[in-house]
């Protein structure tokens, strides 16, 4: 399995997004995006962080793609066709649900946030943790400010595990990724 990202928020998209948070509180923006804003912003989740794109490749299980598919609001998932008029390395029909396929995510800050809140938890297969877990690494080499938010959903706020599953796992900081 392989996790690339191929498109992050850069500097200048962090400054076209404080223009834009600026501009809903009715002020002129000239200066220079801090660490600390990011982080309030990211923190608060106020819609202007939906400007700030991800694209995520990934090499990845059928089965897997599957449930990052779910995802619906503020991503678009482009999957590798099985279809056997498309593709001649295995019969569609036939294929396991392991068959590798090429999923990649056009996806916004926010909802990287939520995907992660829900591909953390411990109700996630475990398949499912790994692969987010790898999303995650790869995408602080790039944005480094995300660190805080990408936690399963009972850790995301200030690290105090409070669930709303069903059924809460047991140890919710064994399934918190190692950022070292």
């Amino acid at each position: 399995m392989h996790v690339e990202i191929l498109r992050y928020p850069t500097e200048e998209d962090w400054e076209r997004c404080k223009m834009l948070a600026m501009n809903t509180i009715g002020k002129q923006w000239a200066g220079v995006v801090t660490d600390k804003w990011k982080y309030d912003i990211l923190l608060a989740g106020h819609g202007p962080i939906r400007t700030l794109m991800l694209t995520i490749k990934m090499e990845i299980p059928y089965y897997i793609s599957t449930c990052f598919v779910r995802h619906k609001y503020g991503v678009e998932h482009y999957v590798s066709s099985q279809r056997n008029d498309r593709q001649n390395k295995y019969d569609r029909r036939k294929a396991p649900q392991d068959s590798i396929v090429t999923h990649i995510m056009d996806v916004n800050a926010q909802e990287l946030m939520q995907i992660a809140h829900m591909r953390l938890c411990g109700q996630a297969t475990e398949e499912m943790r790994e692969i987010m877990k790898d999303i995650c690494h790869a995408v602080l080499k790039t944005n480094p400010e995300f660190k805080p938010f990408l936690r399963p959903k009972c850790l995301a706020e200030n690290g105090i595990a409070k669930c709303n599953e069903f059924k809460p796992c047991k140890d919710p900081l064994g399934y918190l990724p190692d950022y070292s």
